[in-house]
């Protein structure tokens, strides 16, 4: 094993702070909010103008952005009661959720493309290595001040696993100058309750805090299916002077979700009378805890020059202890259950830092911003498992549980332990020709290496893979409200997680894609009426798929592309707030050759799985009386196929969400919600066998507290 380099936050001075000074782009607090009043305002400060990190360092407006970018913003996300970050996440248009128990409940699809190795997740701007392809954090919309999300290829900014599209949570930071805090109660159908509270405010002598905590429980709507969460962040600013300021910040976050994996269908829908039903074990265990310690500074020593560094420490824990495989028996109305799977410890530690310093000035007589940094990381995955396997029946009407060891004695053994290592560098720039044209710029590349220790035979074996990634794009703005703009763009998605690779994959490289896109963005009428539209064209090679020959072995072969269509739009008239958004996509394999019932079979014009076709957003407020607004929300998903044959399929469905919001007193905000209105049975991820379903009717009462 090579020797432990670990970063010790603790014991970093603040001498070394200084020396590599970095911040959050969005490091200034923001008051707590109150109820949502909707006015018709000119010179509204709509997403398409504000500063955003989403898709560049430099802090550059969507509108001055050669490529598709979304702003979810955190008033919108507590408008409508939205009570997970995945939820939040898939109000962007062409975000599609994908989650399950088993990967975290925290993975998406975009632009044809699905899963934590292509289409990122971060937490201010940092992604946990999803080792197994897991991710878990963040989870609760609490303490979300926006979530920005990038689309097509994000390598050029995070490095490889991101050729879909990067999704960024912004947290809230500390109020260095205003004072607020809030308490919030909701209860909920299934006894759901959530508790939560936050404070913000100065301390004095230049220092400034935030605290958040967010509680939630629930009984759910299947037997056994009881829920618990807990999710605390507490940061403190330090402004050592107008020029120089630090961001200490740690993140907490517990799940207990319900041990829910699945309802058993046939003839391509779930089993009547099972839908409410459990089918996994009496001992079954899932469990996920996050922690995270981060430190940011900035240092602006001229207007001209800003420093940004980020020190990080990230830990990750998880539990699992489950039977995972539901398979309908008609002919004697029982559930055959196999693949018991039990991790019983699997943890992983992250650390590193990041930093980068900005420019301004002038490059032949024009406008110009340049950006350079780096990234140097490393990662420790120790991971315990068990051969999947064991089998058992259950009446699919009245399952008596059971418990591991009735079926299957193969528990977790030590597996193995991998250390990755990670070194980036990167370099942004935007040169201002003229009034009317801009030219943007990208260029990343990443060299990662690992070292892999198999704990039941003490073999170790090392793998290196690297990537370059660039980007270049051009805005025109033919009148000041109007930006046309096209974008080419590459990038890398690994074969695996590399943080989990396997020994026998660590001869592939990255596989590579490429975008070419184009678009408008506008803005009428004093800001109260936005529209976006992109076209897009992107392609990824090298995917992984089984030797035609041997059928046990692996190799990059083919080639995934999509074309698509994505628009949004927002308005704000009057007593009335409209957002609305969607996409068309044609998502296929255009060369994949793959063993189907042991013989070679060309997929090419196949759907991957997963990846709906066809999505759309909708949501509508009206402030019909003083104090008081109701709403309505809709989110439509099309049919997604659970194998690359397509030969099975999740059918589409429309959720429609509805409520009614009343200002009661100055700081007192009470709010009546009605999820999935029409009591609709949806999948929202499954196989040929099982679906998970998503919520029934639920009616929820909240109160927020402001003062």
């Amino acid at each position: 094993m090579k020797p432990v380099l670990r970063v010790r936050l603790a014991a970093l001075p603040f001498a070394l702070a200084a020396a590599y000074p970095c911040v959050s782009a969005h490091a200034q607090g923001v008051p707590a909010l109150e109820a949502i009043t909707v006015t018709e305002e000119r010179g509204v400060a709509t997403p398409l103008v504000q500063k955003s990190t989403a898709g560049s360092r430099l802090e550059l407006t969507p509108f001055e952005t050669p490529a598709s970018l979304a702003i979810v913003t955190g008033e919108l996300i507590r408008a409508l009661g939205t009570t997970s970050v995945i939820d939040a996440k898939t109000l962007a248009p062409g975000m599609s959720s994908a989650n399950s128990p088993g990967n975290g409940g925290n993975v998406l699809s975009a632009r044809g493309f699905t899963g934590v190795n292509s289409v990122k997740q971060l937490y201010n701007g940092l992604e946990l290595s999803n080792a197994g392809g897991v991710v878990s954090f963040p989870f609760d919309p609490w303490n979300v001040e926006r979530i920005e999300a990038l689309y097509g290829p994000a390598s050029v900014l995070y490095g490889a696993g991101s050729i879909g599209g990067a999704v960024n949570v912004v947290s809230k930071r500390p109020n260095p100058t205003e004072s607020s805090h809030e308490v919030g109660l909701g209860v909920g159908g299934d006894n759901s309750w959530h508790r939560a509270l936050s404070s913000t405010g100065p301390l004095g002598h230049g220092f400034s805090y935030r605290v958040d905590l967010s509680h939630r429980s629930s009984d759910n709507w299947v037997d056994r299916g009881e829920s618990e969460t807990l999710a605390a962040s507490a940061s403190l600013r330090y402004d050592v002077s107008p020029q120089l300021n630090f961001i200490l910040a740690a993140d907490y976050g517990r799940q207990k979700p319900m041990h829910y994996l699945g309802t058993p269908v046939f003839n391509g829908a779930p089993v009547a009378g099972t839908e409410t039903k459990n089918y996994n074990i009496a001992d079954s265990d899932l469990y996920f805890q996050d922690r995270w310690v981060t430190l940011d500074t900035q240092w602006q020593p001229s207007a001209d020059v800003s420093v940004h560094n980020t020190l990080y420490s990230l830990e990750h824990n998880r539990r699992y202890r489950d039977v995972t495989v539901f398979t309908y028996l008609p002919a004697t109305s029982a559930v055959r259950r196999t693949s018991y799977r039990d991790i019983s410890y699997s943890r992983q530690t992250q650390e590193g830092i990041n930093t980068y310093a900005k420019f301004q000035g002038r490059l032949g007589g024009m406008k110009n911003q340049f950006l350079a940094g780096f990234q140097l990381e490393r990662s420790y995955y120790d991971r315990f498992d068990n051969n999947r396997g064991g089998s058992s029946t259950v009446d699919a009407f009245n399952p008596v549980p059971g418990r591991y060891r009735d079926a299957w004695q193969g528990e977790s053994i030590p597996m193995y332990y991998l250390d990755l290592e990670r070194t980036g560098v990167f370099f942004e720039n935007h040169l201002t020709l003229s009034e009317r044209w801009s030219v943007v710029a990208g260029l990343r590349h990443d060299r990662y290496s690992t070292e892999r220790e198999d704990r039941q035979s003490n073999k170790i074996t090392n793998g290196k893979v690297s990537g370059t990634s660039a980007s270049l794009g051009v805005v025109f703005n033919p009148v000041p409200d109007v930006a046309l703009y096209g974008q080419v763009a590459t990038a890398q998605d690994p074969v695996t997680s590399l943080a989990s690779i396997g020994a026998n994959q660590h001869g592939f490289g990255l596989s590579a894609g490429r975008q070419v896109e184009v678009g408008l963005k506008q803005s009428l009428w004093g800001g109260r009426f936005d529209w976006t539209l992109a076209a897009y064209h992107l392609v990824k090679k090298d995917l992984l798929t089984a030797n035609l020959a041997n059928p046990t072995l692996q190799e990059q072969v083919g080639q995934q592309s999509s074309r698509g269509i994505e628009a949004s739009a927002s308005t704000r008239l009057g007593a009335w707030r409209l957002e609305i958004n969607g996409t068309l996509l044609d998502p296929k394999f255009d060369d994949f050759s793959a063993q189907v019932g042991g013989a070679a079979r060309q997929l090419a014009g196949n759907v991957p799985m997963t990846v709906p076709k066809r999505s759309a957003n909708l949501a509508a407020f009206w402030n019909f009386a003083p104090d008081w607004s109701a709403r309505t929300a809709l989110q439509y998903v099309g049919q997604r196929y659970v194998n690359n044959t397509n030969t099975a399929s999740l059918p589409s469905y429309t959720v429609v969400n509805a409520g009614i919001n009343w200002r009661a007193t100055k700081g007192m905000t009470l709010d009546l919600r009605l999820d999935n209105v029409f009591d609709k049975s949806y999948a929202t991820q499954g196989s040929e066998v099982q679906w998970i379903l998503g919520r029934p009717r639920t009616l929820w009462l909240t109160g927020v507290y402001a003062f």
